[in-house]
């Protein structure tokens, strides 16, 4: 396992970072935060480019290890440094397989096709940025039609009770919640009372709670 010395993170106030605060808080790790925003200037500096090219949030750096991608920091994080009891880390092939399922499903169905389109083009007074992207209705209505098209399909995976895949938290569980804490913001109106109450589940934890106010500053 990893020694923590020196880990740093770059970016807040955004789901993204937001999955990266959630990990290292559940594994008790002290981290360095650099709470730079998304388009402020502070990702365009020459200082920033040379440690993350994209000229975006959020960055997660260990030592000499530096990781641009927020999945794969997440993903880092749990394989690199010692394990805490009350967090599930797969070890079967299936079980690992399920936890990729999650991860992916969350990333591309939910995030990329669905929420950072409204945020790209949804007018200003719904948060979103279509005086810089532009604006594009039908992309939008699309957006908002696939979300709603993908929570129904994964509805009856979300256990009534518990985790997604334990009675402990994962991976899976960080992913997919950071994709729908947002959802009020963009007017996102999920109909499963199965998923809300998973929500407010995860709402509840102590260390959720910890992370959020802290890369939300609130």
């Amino acid at each position: 396992m990893q020694n923590n010395n020196k880990i740093e993170v770059w970016g807040y106030k955004t789901f993204r970072p937001f999955r990266i605060y959630w990990a290292l808080y559940e594994y008790n790790l002290d981290f360095i935060k650099y709470k730079i925003g998304s388009r402020t200037g502070e990702t365009k500096t020459s200082q920033y480019l040379k440690i993350n090219s994209k000229g975006k949030i959020p960055t997660f750096r260990h030592n000499n290890i530096t990781i641009t991608e927020s999945g794969a920091a997440v993903s880092y994080i749990l394989d690199n440094f010692k394990k805490p009891k009350d967090f599930f880390i797969p070890k079967t092939a299936s079980d690992k397989a399920k936890v990729q399922e999650w991860c992916l499903f969350s990333l591309m169905e939910l995030d990329c096709l669905s929420i950072y389109i409204l945020r790209r083009h949804e007018k200003p007074d719904s948060l979103g940025l279509s005086k810089i992207y532009g604006e594009a209705d039908n992309a939008v209505k699309t957006a908002r039609m696939h979300f709603d098209k993908m929570i129904a399909a994964c509805e009856k995976s979300v256990p009534k009770n518990s985790w997604l895949l334990s009675d402990s938290p994962s991976m899976a569980d960080i992913i997919f919640m950071s994709c729908l804490i947002h959802c009020d913001n963009f007017r996102l109106k999920i109909k499963s009372d199965n998923i809300n109450l998973y929500i407010e589940r995860a709402k509840k934890r102590n260390i959720f709670q910890r992370a959020f106010k802290d890369c939300f500053n609130m």
